[in-house]
């Protein structure tokens, strides 16, 4: 009976050492899926930071020029660019483009033909910002300009 379990034995092995492979690979795609999602959750977390941050830059221009009785034009600044109006710009910000750019991620631009901030995630895919009236609203952020807002304009777009 020893030599029957001896012959079998190599192949129950190979069997069992199939299995633990297989049982790896699964945990470690489910790992590598739940990383993913993790780090595209973090990357829009810094995104929103960035945002607030932006927006907070804003109201402080905003109120520099208010208390120094300088006049603002809140219907032209509807469609400009909010990062001309901050001091500091995010070291990823490229500037105002009229299309977007190629094989570029993780980026701020403006752009010149939709009057939009955008944000070009990792992903590929973008979030667009304008300034929007606030008047009205439901929603708006605790910083605002005169008026507007900086929301977002429209669904993340995937290019």
């Amino acid at each position: 009976m020893s030599a029957h379990l001896a012959r079998h034995a190599p192949s129950a092995r190979r069997f069992d050492f199939a299995v633990t492979l297989i049982v790896i690979g699964i945990l470690a795609t489910l790992l590598l899926g739940y990383l993913n999602k993790a780090q595209q959750d973090i990357e829009r977390l810094i995104v929103e930071t960035e945002l607030n941050s932006l927006r907070l830059s804003l109201a402080e221009n905003w109120v520099d020029k208010s208390v120094s009785n300088q006049s603002i034009d809140s219907v032209a600044l509807q469609n400009s660019n909010p990062m001309l109006l901050i001091a500091d710009n995010p070291e990823n910000y490229i500037g105002e483009l009229s299309e977007a750019p190629s094989n570029k991620i993780e980026i701020w631009y403006f752009d010149t033909t939709r009057k939009q901030l955008i944000y070009v995630f990792n992903d590929g895919s973008q979030a667009r910002y304008r300034f929007s009236k606030t008047a009205g609203q439901t929603k708006a952020s605790l910083l605002t300009v005169g008026g507007l807002d900086l929301v977002k304009d429209v669904a993340e777009v995937k290019n």
